[in-house]
């Protein structure tokens, strides 16, 4: 019988759980995308390994994680600064680090950022059961399975084929910002002069009930010029709804792909990983923005990876 390489959960942390890039191209038919909040995050860290960008990782959100190997391979922790360990060696966020087989890899945090992604040489292909991949769960299912499910005590995940990666390497990530880039929404003409400015010049806090399907924001609240019914109509990731309460709501990865609220703005896409690395209780701040200063964005991120390639390819 061939070998499995796999890992084995013996502490699951808070909400940690396997996520890829998510699912494109269903939203029409009510399936939420899903996949990693920090999809910058994900990719470098298969980047760094030699993943697909896709390949599925581990989106730690907090507590204390503890994975055994009984394989020998390499892994990479990007996103928010964990306390990492393997026995008393500790080891480097951003860089590619070597495990091997019986050994226990310990996350610990974050001591800044919120979510942390562990990606592994070949990727997670699925969970494994009786010694074997359990292939009546494809990562590529959003509806049942390991790919999107909270890791619990005992769980197993099968790896993907290791390659012929020979040597360290690291990268230095972007730095984070508090100022969050957005375009104005379809509904942004509806609210009142005053809370359209206080959108846009006033500091919003995140709050306890944010989670992977929104980022709840606290601040000033704002007011349509009149109150009127709406038809539900299409959203998306980056949508930022404002309902009743006027306490307004960033749509997220597993975000519902309807809603009723109107749409004061949409944040671009170059900056939605920002929301997933804020902490609750701290603030950001809305900058207008227009489509082709959005492109811009979206272009500075394609430079980033494309020097990375570059530095990796000439580096090993």
């Amino acid at each position: 019988m061939t070998k499995i390489n796999s890992i084995q959960v013996l502490k699951p942390g808070m909400h940690s759980s396997v996520q890829d890039l998510g699912c494109t191209g269903y939203r029409h038919l009510g399936v939420t995308t899903g996949g990693a909040l920090d999809r910058h995050a994900l990719i470098l860290a298969n980047r760094l390994l030699g993943n697909s960008d896709s390949s599925a990782g581990i989106e730690l959100t907090s507590g204390s994680v503890e994975l055994k190997f009984n394989c020998d391979i390499w892994f990479v922790v990007t996103g928010a600064r964990y306390q990492i360990s393997i026995g008393q060696r500790d080891i480097w966020c951003n860089w590619r680090n070597k495990i091997k087989a019986g050994e226990t890899l310990t996350l610990r945090g974050p001591k800044s950022g919120m979510r942390a992604y562990l990606a592994l040489e070949g990727g997670i292909i699925g969970g494994v059961e009786n010694g074997m991949p359990d292939t009546d769960s494809p990562l590529g299912s959003r509806f049942s399975g390991v790919l999107g499910a909270v890791l619990k005590d005992g769980d197993r995940l099968a790896l993907g084929q290791a390659g012929t990666i020979s040597k360290p390497i690291g990268a230095v990530p972007r730095g984070y910002s508090n100022e969050i880039r957005a375009l104005p929404g379809p509904e942004m003409s509806l609210f009142s002069t005053e809370s359209k400015k206080s959108f846009w010049n006033t500091s919003w806090q995140l709050t306890n009930e944010s989670n992977r399907m929104g980022a709840r924001l606290s601040g000033t609240s704002l007011s349509l010029l009149q109150q009127q019914d709406m038809e539900s109509h299409a959203v998306m990731p980056g949508t930022i709804q404002v309902p009743p309460s006027g306490q307004p709501i960033v749509l997220l990865a597993d975000s519902q792909t309807t809603g009723g609220y109107p749409k004061i703005a949409t944040v671009i896409e170059a900056d939605l990983w920002k929301l997933a690395q804020t902490r609750p209780g701290e603030e950001i701040r809305f900058i207008h923005v227009s489509p082709n200063q959005a492109d811009d964005a979206n272009y500075e991120w394609e430079q980033y990876f494309y020097r990375l390639q570059r530095a990796i390819e000439a580096n090993g």
